[in-house]
């Protein structure tokens, strides 16, 4: 009986960390978020009206206009992620991702031992190095962002560099 409630105690102590981690992502996570999406949307508007763009804010982003060409930045919302699709005449997209940065958890350790209860150990001891992770990135929040192919930016000007530098 010992072993269940220990199983028991790991849960609770999971639970807990992620009824902190969903206080903190309404109060400290998301107005965060939503500055960073702000600032990124502002950057890139002022960056192609500079460029001699005509801008039109949306809903979701913002739509630029240049003679033929079309630019739509739509955003989309996800769960600690804001995704914004980047379209040129709708002959091209990216898609680039502003992300909580949460390190990386480490590996689940793989076992050979035959034990179930050793098994169900390890992967509740995985589960509270995840929600310990989740903790710390939404007690500090910082962004990443993310392109459809991986590749990381840490700042707004990295990406409008990355976009719409020549």
């Amino acid at each position: 009986m010992s072993n269940f409630k220990l199983l028991v105690e790991k849960q609770t102590e999971i639970d807990t960390i992620y009824q902190k981690c969903n206080d903190l992502i309404q109060s400290t996570v998301t107005p965060k978020l939503d500055a960073e999406v702000e600032q990124f949307l502002k950057l890139v508007e002022q960056h192609l009206t500079q460029q001699g763009f005509t801008i039109t804010n949306t809903s979701t982003g913002l739509i630029a206009n240049y003679q033929e060409a079309v630019i739509n930045v739509d955003k989309h919302s996800k769960h600690l992620e804001e995704c914004f699709f980047i379209n040129l005449n709708s002959y091209a997209e990216d898609q680039v991702s502003i992300v909580l940065d949460i390190s990386p958890t480490m590996l689940p350790k793989i076992s050979n031992q035959l034990d179930g209860y050793t098994d169900i150990i390890e992967q509740m001891t995985d589960k509270l190095k995840q929600a310990k992770s989740l903790e710390k990135a939404c007690t500090n929040p910082k962004f990443l962002y993310k392109t459809q192919s991986n590749k990381v930016f840490h700042t707004s000007q990295e990406v409008l560099d990355y976009y719409f530098q020549g």
